[in-house]
């Protein structure tokens, strides 16, 4: 079997950032389809009702939600394995502190 080492501090901070980093995505996709709106708003006719479909429907979910979901995701796995490991050297400390009961 292969060691393994994970380092509590280590691990919360990434944890915390990459948390920080969906927060990022998501507020910077926000300002993204707020932009692609603007410059469109001028706009008149087909091509305007085409792009704003596209952006609202394709664009939109993937830069607002998608993305930022799937790295909140990476963080809420990270806390998750954290997490067992912090509680699984708990139990065996406990354990060698109560002589192996």
């Amino acid at each position: 079997m292969a060691d393994c080492r994970v380092v509590n501090k280590s691990m919360a901070d990434a944890v915390s950032k990459i948390s920080e980093i969906s927060e990022n995505y998501k507020r910077d996709g926000e300002a993204f389809m707020t932009a692609l709106n603007e410059a469109i708003s001028p706009m008149e006719g087909e091509t305007k009702d085409a792009l704003n479909k596209f952006f609202s429907e394709k664009v939109q979910p993937f830069i607002t939600q998608g993305v930022p979901d799937a790295v909140k995701s990476t963080s809420d796995l990270l806390e998750g394995n954290r997490s067992s490991f912090e509680k699984v050297d708990s139990e065996i400390a406990n354990s060698i502190n109560s002589g192996g009961q």
